[in-house]
């Protein structure tokens, strides 16, 4: 069975075709030949990481469980008529057999173990091959390994050793500066492993140890040793080799080159690492400087230094700012956060949007060089990306029908920034059913004419029926598509979560009918949400607001403040050091103190702290319950309004998302909000509940649900971190306020119920981010 995907790949210093073979066998004819796990893995994991345009870059051809006669037509057309500057790169994953002279031969499908000269594919065949190539550049891996029931760990020879060098020993003497390499599983033909045991009954097969190394490594980028962006063929094996040691110990990959000379670069690496280098000494001394306006220069001088073209010393400068932004100095410390924000990677468009009209999206990753070393990964499985230098190209694998979300995580050395990918593909219904032919009664063939006459009048009414029964499976369709719900909720969704705001950026190549509204690109600093330093006199008016809530709710002597009181049903709390009121003051003064360096979950951990409050002062003054409390609920709800606004200012939410929500998280959401609203509608014994005491109550359930639901509709990195931490502090308060209900009302049903809502909000906040997160 062939296949093939990818196209060549040429660029200035590596000129000529890439072109790949890969031969994998994992069917034998011959029963004493085991059936092998890996190949058939070994060949989609290596002929979809070769044929990625953005790291190998190869035309790959795959040949599954061929016959001799097959592979052996494959390997001598895939060598002839080359040109010289061409990469050739061959990959067997099969059984390694010797015959009783040492000679290698590699079986196939209708390999015969007996008759290896005519069933197997000679080495030496495929030796004369590579000599007779006009291409310089040719390498060549042997992924093999002998049959049979071994004990796991067991290292196995061949009586006798089949020397792969000898086998190519002939490219030794291949002329006109032509390089060839043969890379090997294992050293003279030991046992090749499939994760360190045989497998030949695995229930889910995977690749071998030996081409799992060579995937991940390119994929990765990891084998690319020198961070020069580009993986060498000596870098790949090398890295192979330690990556096949923590597994199988005793498995040696082995590399032999003939008439090599220089490096044979096997693929472009994705991820390319940037080692700092040391700043001038004069600048680290000035860092230390008592003058604010010295720290301010070197801020600045950082600066230019981040944005240059030198990658490490642009990676010093940063990491040197990192140490700036905790400077005593205000200035200084907002300029550094400055300078950090500017680096993050900026992506054009802001969000993706993919469907039959636009099958594919191409966006352009922006900002200083350093940031623009970013590489982007999916966040699901049907996210497909290339990308090429700071082009990016978002386009999906089939899915079913409907919408479907999921991200674009460009992650770089200074940070990272997500795009939304949506995905509306229309759902196809079933043709309706043909309607059954009306089938008129047979007639009489001589009816006499007095019988005709008396039978028609009772003709016409029968018609009626007889024509309601006709017309009924034309209506049939409507009827069928009732059952459907997900698609119409599917549709609606898509034209509620439309975009409205049109993508400054110009979009090339496209006809005006498949140009798409998108949403304007999220700023670097919403995007930064990880590397976000909130500025000084933000935190420094948060802690003011927390010091005050504390005084004002300040417990006091022991049982000497009613927290509230309500006269008709005879319910009180005192104030006491586990009220929620001075919990959540503390934990706001607390969250303050570590803002600048936790950034937007401190901030978000305020916020849950400050709504909780205010909510407890609306509901409490508004309900007239605040007994001799009433001034220091007053200005309590008058600090926590201010806080919440400093946090609007600071975090500055550009968007206000509310659909599309994830079903599964909608529905933890709203069954959580619904739980907590008949928590306050439980009568406790006494005959009363805490809507009767204030029908201010339902506010709570309308504040949980709602904050939630931005939660989990959020799609930016900072919303969704910042309000994910809202939610939860705001339950846990929630929680906290409840327990009296448990041991001063006597009420377990009001306190459970309330418990499990607010339980069941934070998991639907929570399942969201389970939902996005894709990066290995």
């Amino acid at each position: 069975m062939r296949s093939s995907v990818g196209t060549p790949w040429r660029t200035g210093n590596m000129d000529g075709s890439r072109v790949a073979l890969v031969v994998a066998n994992d069917q034998y004819d011959d029963p004493g030949l085991r059936r092998l796990v890996a190949p058939a893995q070994d060949a989609a994991a290596l002929a979809e990481v070769l044929a990625d345009p953005s790291v190998g870059g190869f035309e790959v051809q795959v040949l599954h469980n061929e016959s001799a006669q097959e592979i052996r037509f494959a390997v001598e057309d895939f060598f002839a008529d080359r040109a010289p500057e061409d990469l050739l790169l061959l990959h067997f994953s099969c059984h390694g057999l010797k015959n009783s002279a040492g000679e290698l031969f590699l079986a196939v499908a209708d390999t015969k173990p007996t008759r290896l000269a005519s069933t197997a594919l000679a080495a030496d065949f495929v030796n004369r091959q590579m000599a007779d190539s006009r291409a310089q550049r040719i390498a060549l891996f042997l992924d093999c390994c002998y049959g049979g029931a071994f004990p796991r760990g067991m290292v196995v020879r061949a009586s006798g050793e089949a020397q792969v060098r000898d086998a190519f020993v002939g490219q030794e003497e291949v002329g006109g500066g032509r390089g060839r390499v043969v890379v090997t599983a294992s050293s003279a033909m030991e046992y090749a492993f499939e994760g360190g045991q045989l497998a030949t009954d695995a229930a889910t097969p995977t690749p071998s140890v030996f081409t799992s190394a060579v995937v991940d490594g390119l994929t990765t980028g990891e084998a690319d040793r020198d961070g020069d962006g580009w993986v060498g063929l000596t870098e790949l094996v090398g890295f192979v080799t330690d990556r096949v040691h923590r597994v199988t110990p005793n498995q040696n990959p082995q590399m032999w080159t003939f008439g090599s000379q220089g490096e044979l670069l096997i693929a472009r690496s994705r991820v390319r690492r940037i080692t700092p280098t040391p700043l001038a000494p004069a600048l680290l001394e000035a860092m230390e400087s008592p003058l604010p306006a010295a720290r301010f220069g070197v801020v600045d001088y950082l600066r230019e230094r981040l944005d240059g073209d030198d990658l490490g010393q642009a990676y010093a400068a940063w990491q040197a700012l990192h140490r700036m932004v905790t400077d005593d100095s205000r200035k200084v410390s907002e300029a550094a956060g400055e300078a950090i924000a500017s680096a993050v990677p900026r992506v054009t468009p802001g969000e993706v949007a993919l469907g039959e009209e636009l099958p594919t999206v191409e966006l352009q990753v922006s900002g200083p060089p350093i940031a623009r070393t970013a590489v982007a990964s999916p966040g699901a499985a049907w996210v497909r990306v290339e990308q090429d230098g700071t082009t990016i190209r978002v386009s999906a694998d089939p899915a079913a029908p409907g919408n479907h979300e999921s991200s674009l995580i460009v992650a770089g050395p200074t940070g990272e920034c997500t795009v939304p990918v949506h995905l509306t593909l229309p759902t196809t219904e079933p043709p309706p059913p043909q309607p059954e032919p009306d089938l008129a009664p047979t007639p009489n063939p001589q009816p006499e004419p007095a019988a005709a006459s008396k039978a028609a009048p009772r003709t016409e009414p029968e018609r009626a029926p007889a024509a309601a029964s006709t017309t009924a499976p034309v209506a049939e369709p409507a009827t069928v598509s009732q059952p459907e719900p997900e698609t119409a909720a599917a549709s609606e969704a898509a034209s509620v979560a439309e975009p409205v705001a049109a993508s400054p950026a110009p979009v090339a190549q496209m006809e005006p009918e498949q140009t798409t509204k998108r949403v304007a690109p999220t700023p670097p600093s919403v995007q930064a949400g990880a590397g976000f330093v909130p500025p000084w006199w933000a935190v420094a008016v948060l802690a003011l607001g927390g010091v005050a809530l504390v005084l004002l709710n300040w417990p006091g002597p022991q049982s000497s403040q009613y927290l509230w009181t309500h006269s008709d049903t005879g319910w009180w709390v005192y104030r006491s050091w586990g009220d929620p009121a001075i919990l959540a003051s503390v934990g706001a003064v607390v969250a303050c103190l570590v803002a600048r360096w936790s950034g937007v979950i401190a901030l978000g951990v305020i916020a849950g702290f400050a709504l909780s409050v205010l909510e407890d002062g609306v509901v409490i003054l508004g309900g007239g319950i605040s007994g001799d409390e009433t001034a220091p609920w007053a200005l309590s709800t008058v600090v926590t309004a201010a806080m919440l606004a400093v946090l609007l200012i600071v975090l500055r939410p550009i968007s206000r998302r509310y659909w599309p929500v994830w079903p599964p998280a909608a529905v933890l959401v709203v069954a959580g909000g619904v739980l907590i609203l008949v928590s306050a509608l439980t009568k406790h014994p006494d005959g009363y509940s805490w809507f009767t005491v204030t029908k201010l109550a339902l506010l709570e359930p309308i504040v949980a649900a709602g904050l939630a639901w931005l939660a989990v509709a959020a799609t930016d990195k900072r919303s969704r971190s910042w309000l994910g931490a809202a939610v939860t502090t705001y339950a846990v308060m929630s929680c906290i306020s409840v327990i009296p209900a448990l041991t001063q009302g006597n009420s377990p049903s009001a306190f459970i119920t309330a418990i499990l809502g607010n339980v069941l909000i934070v998991a639907g906040v929570l399942s969201r981010g389970v939902r996005l997160q894709s990066r290995p």
